[in-house]
């Protein structure tokens, strides 16, 4: 399947969405989008996902759930415009 482009601001907005909608995901943050050379997956991004407010084993039972989600995004979407920045 081919990736859509987008914006990094709509890429971190579709990707803060989908975190909320994920059961178990709730209230967990967005920390950081990487932008950067197309990885083996041909994805040009990554992330970096939080969860304040939760303890550590919280946290740590989440996880698998968030990183599912960014895994899911990352195959449909690639970062936009980063040919001109030398990145792709």
């Amino acid at each position: 399947m081919d990736r859509q482009t987008r914006p990094l601001p709509e890429l971190k907005r579709l990707l803060n969405d989908c975190l909320r909608e994920q059961p178990g995901c709730q209230g967990c943050q967005l920390h950081a989008v990487c932008v950067h050379r197309p990885d083996h997956t041909g994805c040009n991004w990554s992330a970096e996902v939080d969860f304040p407010g939760r303890s550590e084993e919280e946290a740590v039972r989440s996880l698998p759930l968030a990183r599912r989600v960014v895994v899911m995004v990352r195959e449909r979407f690639n970062v936009e415009g980063m040919g001109a920045l030398g990145l792709v």
